[in-house]
C-alpha cells in the first residue's frame, strides 16, 4: 500500500519534469530560430552560431535544430555556409563534451563559435554567392560571434540560478542586457513597408526603462539598443543617436508620467532621424514605429515598473552603469572602426569595377563592326587577313573624334590605309557609338562623384561614433555626498528638493542639477549660488532656472576661470545686400566658446548661401557636442551634394576653453589668424583645402595657451591684400579700445587698402580673454 502511494506521488512529479524539459527544449528551438535571424553589417548572421555554442549540453540538439532551421529561412545563398557552421559546432561540442575542464571554461563557448565562423568565412571569401566580400568582414563576424557566445552562455547560466536580477554583478548584468539586445535584434528583420518589429520592441524597452528608471534607465537602455541596432546595418548609424537621445529625454521627462515620456521620446528620436538618418530611411517609418511603441507603452499596467525600478534605484546600479559604459565604449569604438572601413571597401570595389566595366574606345569600334562590317562581303579579308591593319585604321579615327566630336566620310578615307566600300556608313555608325561612349563616360563620372560623397558619409558616421565613444569614455561620476549636503541646505531655506545630481567630470569640474517642487519658498539666484558653492566647496556661476509643469529645474556649473569679449564687423563687396562671409560665436554649455568664420566662393548671393550653410551646419553640430573634425566631414558632404554646380566655403573655427585658456585653431582653406600674447603678435598660417572640393578633407590644427588680456583676430581673405604688416601693427598697438572697435578698425582699413583691387567681402572677429573674477 505504501509503495503504491509513493508511486502515485512520483508520477505527477515525473510528468512535471517531463513537461518542463519539453517546454525548455521548445524554448531553445524557438530561440535558435529567432537568434539566427539577427544580422550585423547588413547581411552577416553570427548570432545563431553563438547561441548553438552557448546553450547547455542537454538542450544542444533542440538548439541546433532551431538554429539550422532559422538559417535556412534567413537567406538561401548563405544557408549552406551557416548550416556547415552549425554542424561543425555540434561536432565540436560532441567530441569535447566529456572534457569537463575544457567545456566549463569561460572561453570554450566563444572559441567554439569563433573558429567555425572564421574558417568557413575564409573558405568562402571569394565565392561570388557569399555575402562576405572582405577579410575584415570575415574577422568582424567571427569576433562578434565569439563575443555574443560569451554573453549568451553567461546569461543562460544565470537563468539556472535562483538569484534575483538585482544582486547580479556588473559583468553578469551586462551579459544579460547584451543578450537581451541580441534577442531583440532578431526581430529587426521582421518588417513591413520599412517598419521594423525589432525597432518597435527596442523603443518599447527604452520607454519602460525611462519611465521607471528615470534618466539612468533611459540613457542606458537607449545607448545599448541603439549601439546594437546601429551595427546591424551599414546604413543605420543614425539609430544610435536617435535611441540614446530619445532615452535620455524620456528619462528627463519621466516625472510627467507615461505621456510625458512618450512625447519626449517621439520628438527626440524624430529630430535625430531627420537630422542624420533621412537619407537612409523614411522619417514616416520612424514616426510610425515610435507611435506604435508609445501606444503599447501607454496600455501596459503599472506593475511592470515593480520589476524595472529596483534595477536602477539600488546601490548596485552605479556599478551597472559603469559596466554598460565600458561595454558601450568598446562597442562604439568597434562600430566606428567598422563603419569607417566601409569607405575603404567601397573605394576598393569601385576601383576594381571601374577597371572591369569602364567604357573604352574599343567598344565604339566593336559597335561599328557589328552594325556595318558584319554584313559586308569583305569582312573576312579585313578581319582575318588584314586584322591588325583594320584595328589600326579604326584607332586613328579616335583622334578625329576627340578633336571635332564627329567624323565624315572623308575622315574615314584619310585614316584608313586600305580602301573601304562603306565609308559613309562607318562614319555614321562611329558618330552614334561615340556619342553613346561620351554619355557613358559622363554618367560614370557622375556615379563616381556620388559614390565618393556616400563613402565620405560613412567616414563621417564613423567619426561621430568615435566622438560618442570618447564622450562616454570621459563620462562623469556622481558626487552623492555633495548632493545630500545641498538637499539639506536648501531644505532649511524652505525649498522642497525632489532630486539633486552633482556630476564631476574627469577633469575635476562639477555641475549641479536640481528639481524643486513649485511649492518651494522663492529663492534668488544669488542665494542658490552661495549655498551650493558652500556645500560643494567650489565657486559656481549663477544658475539657470526654468519651470517644467509643476516643477522647477535649476542647472549650474562651476565658474570658469576666464571669460571672453567678442566683437565683429563686416563689409559687403560693392555695398551689396548679401555678404559671402558668415560669422557666429557661442558658448557650448560645456565651458568652451566657439567663433566661426565661413567664406563662400566668390561674392553675392551664391557665396552667401555657401557661407551661411557651412556656418549653420557647423554651429548646429558643435552645439550638439560633436567634435569640429566630425562636423567638417558633414559640412563637406553637404556642400558637395547641395547642387550640381561647384560649392566651396572656407571654414575657420577658433575654440577657447574657459577653464584652462587653451585655444584651438582649426582651418579648412581659411586665411591666417593673428594672436596677441604678452603684447607680441604672431601669425597662425595653416594651409588646407576648403570644404566642398574633395572627400576626406581635414582641418589644419594648431593650439596655444592664452591668459587674461591676450587677443585673437580672425579675418576673411578680403582683409589680406598682400602685405599684412599694417594689420600686425594695428593689433599690437591696440590696448585701450573694445574688441568691437578693433574689428571695425580692421575692416575699415582693409576696405581702404582694397580700393586699387577688385571688391571682396571683408570680415573681422576680435576676441579678448578676460578674467571671470573667480
Amino acid at each position: 500500500m505504501e509503495a503504491k502511494t509513493t508511486l502515485a506521488r512520483r508520477q505527477p512529479a515525473v510528468q512535471g519534469d517531463f513537461m518542463r524539459k519539453m517546454l525548455t527544449n521548445a524554448g531553445c528551438l524557438l530561440c535558435g530560430i529567432l537568434v539566427s535571424r539577427g544580422a550585423v553589417l547588413g547581411s552577416l548572421a553570427p548570432f545563431g552560431a553563438s547561441f548553438a555554442a552557448a546553450v547547455p549540453r542537454k538542450y544542444l540538439l533542440s538548439s541546433l535544430l532551431g538554429t539550422a532551421f532559422g538559417y535556412v529561412l534567413l537567406k538561401p545563398s548563405d544557408s549552406f555556409r551557416y548550416l556547415a557552421v552549425v554542424a561543425a559546432i555540434g561536432g565540436l561540442r560532441w567530441l569535447l563534451g566529456d572534457l569537463d575542464k575544457v567545456t566549463k571554461s569561460k572561453v570554450f563557448a566563444p572559441l567554439v563559435a569563433f573558429v567555425p565562423i572564421f574558417a568557413t568565412g575564409v573558405s568562402l571569401l571569394f565565392v561570388s554567392t557569399s555575402t562576405l566580400t572582405t577579410f575584415a568582414d570575415c574577422v568582424t563576424e567571427a569576433v562578434i560571434a565569439g563575443a555574443a557566445a560569451y554573453f549568451i552562455s553567461t546569461a543562460l547560466h544565470l537563468a539556472g540560478d535562483n538569484r534575483s536580477f538585482e544582486v547580479f554583478s556588473q559583468q553578469e548584468t551586462a551579459s544579460v542586457v547584451m543578450s537581451g539586445c541580441i534577442l531583440i535584434l532578431a526581430f529587426g528583420s521582421i518588417a513591413w513597408q520599412n517598419i521594423s518589429l525589432g525597432r518597435i520592441i527596442a523603443m518599447l524597452v527604452i520607454l519602460l526603462c525611462s519611465r521607471y528608471g528615470s534618466v539612468t534607465g533611459g540613457a542606458i537602455s537607449g545607448i545599448s539598443t541603439g549601439a546594437i541596432f546601429s551595427i546591424a546595418s551599414r546604413e543605420n548609424g543614425y539609430i544610435c543617436g536617435g535611441f540614446a537621445f530619445g532615452g535620455l529625454m524620456a528619462g528627463l521627462f519621466s516625472q510627467l508620467g507615461k505621456l510625458g515620456c512618450a512625447i519626449a521620446f517621439v520628438i527626440s528620436n524624430g529630430v535625430m532621424c531627420l537630422a542624420f538618418g533621412s537619407q537612409f530611411g523614411t522619417p514616416s517609418g520612424v514616426l510610425v514605429e515610435s507611435l506604435a511603441a508609445s501606444a503599447v507603452f501607454m496600455v501596459l499596467p503599472k506593475e511592470v515598473g515593480n520589476v524595472i525600478s529596483p534595477v536602477f534605484s539600488s546601490e548596485k546600479n552605479t556599478s551597472l552603469g559603469e559596466a554598460l559604459r565600458k561595454n558601450i565604449v568598446m562597442r562604439l569604438d568597434f562600430a566606428s572602426k567598422a563603419v569607417g572601413n566601409v569607405k575603404n571597401d567601397v573605394s576598393k570595389v569601385s576601383e576594381k569595377m571601374k577597371k572591369l566595366y569602364s567604357p573604352t574606345f574599343d567598344a565604339v569600334c566593336e559597335g561599328t563592326r557589328n552594325e556595318v562590317c558584319e554584313t559586308c562581303g569583305l569582312k573576312m579579308y579585313c578581319y582575318e587577313h588584314k586584322g591588325g591593319v583594320t584595328r589600326d585604321d579604326f584607332a586613328r579615327l579616335e583622334e578625329y573624334l576627340e578633336s571635332n566630336g564627329t567624323i565624315g566620310e572623308r575622315d574615314v578615307e584619310k585614316s584608313f590605309v586600305k580602301n573601304c566600300c562603306k565609308k559613309g556608313e562607318i562614319a555614321r555608325s562611329m558618330n552614334a557609338n561615340y556619342r553613346e561612349y561620351q554619355s557613358a563616360l559622363e554618367a560614370q563620372q557622375r556615379i563616381t562623384d556620388v559614390r565618393s560623397v556616400v563613402a565620405g558619409q560613412f567616414s563621417g558616421i564613423g567619426d561621430i561614433l568615435h566622438d560618442l565613444a570618447d564622450e562616454f569614455r570621459n563620462t562623469m561620476r556622481c558626487d552623492n555626498e555633495s548632493a545630500q549636503r545641498i538637499i539639506s541646505a536648501l531644505t532649511s531655506l524652505g525649498a522642497i528638493v525632489e532630486e539633486c545630481i552633482c556630476l564631476v567630470s574627469n577633469g575635476g569640474r562639477m555641475s549641479v542639477e536640481l528639481t524643486l517642487s513649485n511649492k518651494s519658498e522663492k529663492l534668488s539666484k544669488g542665494e542658490v549660488m552661495r549655498e551650493i558653492s558652500r556645500c560643494c566647496g567650489r565657486r559656481f556661476d549663477l544658475p539657470t532656472i526654468s519651470r517644467e509643469g509643476n516643477r522647477i529645474r535649476i542647472a549650474m556649473c562651476e565658474m570658469p576661470v576666464f571669460d571672453v569679449e567678442i566683437g565683429s564687423d563686416q563689409h559687403t563687396a560693392d555695398n551689396g545686400k548679401l555678404c559671402g562671409d558668415c560669422i557666429n560665436y557661442f558658448n557650448d554649455g560645456f565651458g568652451k566658446t566657439y567663433a566661426l568664420v565661413c567664406d563662400g566662393m566668390g561674392t553675392g548671393g551664391r557665396a552667401a548661401v555657401d557661407g551661411n550653410m557651412a556656418t549653420s551646419v557647423m554651429t548646429r553640430l558643435l552645439r550638439a557636442g560633436l567634435s569640429a573634425d566630425s562636423c567638417l566631414q558633414i559640412v563637406n558632404s553637404a556642400l558637395m551634394v547641395k547642387s550640381e554646380d561647384e560649392s566651396l566655403s572656407t571654414v575657420d573655427v577658433t575654440s577657447v576653453d574657459l577653464y584652462t585658456g587653451k585655444t584651438t585653431f582649426k582651418k579648412a582653406g581659411a586665411p591666417v589668424t593673428f594672436v596677441k600674447k604678452n603684447g607680441r603678435v604672431t601669425v597662425r598660417e595653416m594651409p588646407s583645402l576648403p570644404a566642398g572640393i574633395l572627400n576626406g578633407i581635414k582641418f589644419s590644427t594648431d593650439t596655444v595657451n592664452l591668459t587674461t588680456g591676450d587677443m585673437i583676430v580672425m579675418v576673411s581673405d578680403g582683409v589680406i591684400t598682400g602685405d599684412d604688416k599694417w594689420l600686425e601693427k594695428l593689433i599690437r598697438t591696440w590696448n585701450e579700445g573694445s574688441t568691437q572697435d578693433l574689428a571695425k578698425a580692421v575692416v575699415d582699413e582693409a576696405v581702404k587698402r582694397r580700393k586699387a583691387e577688385r571688391e571682396d567681402d571683408v570680415t573681422a572677429v576680435a576676441i579678448r580673454i578676460t578674467d571671470n573674477g573667480r
